[in-house]
């Protein structure tokens, strides 16, 4: 058996914002736009890749308010990067709301978090170098 990831999956109350935040923040590129149901389904790709669905509510449906809180089930996702000092600048130069700032943890990793639409949490995280 084996398995291959193939997508995330977010509900967001405005999928166009959401997706321009994924594409303006990190380089997504919307591969795809279609019908779902009573909304639209987005497709984004990061550097070749499928990285998530985006869609909206459809009719009949209430989702629930996000939360950026720390939570049981996913509690957030992450990008890594090679320049946290400049990575954090773009982001910071795009308002991105920051949750925590950069910092080093006792790995020597450097993270920060952000809160994307919909109160999703992202981690952005630079390994040592080696």
């Amino acid at each position: 058996m084996n398995f291959v990831y193939n997508h995330l999956h977010f509900r967001s109350e405005d999928p166009d914002a959401a997706a321009k935040f994924y594409c303006d923040n990190f380089g997504a590129k919307i591969t795809s736009e279609r019908p779902l149901s009573t909304t639209k389904s987005i497709q984004l790709e990061l550097n070749g890749h499928h990285l998530m669905t985006i869609s909206g509510r459809a009719e009949g449906e209430d989702p629930v308010p996000g939360s950026n809180e720390p939570r049981y089930g996913l509690d957030h996702f992450g990008f890594e990067v090679d320049d946290m000092e400049e990575a954090a600048a773009h982001l910071h130069a795009n308002n991105a709301n920051f949750i925590c700032e950069p910092w080093t943890m006792p790995s020597g990793s450097m993270v920060a978090f952000i809160e994307a639409p919909d109160h999703v949490s992202v981690e952005i995280i630079q390994r040592p170098k080696a």
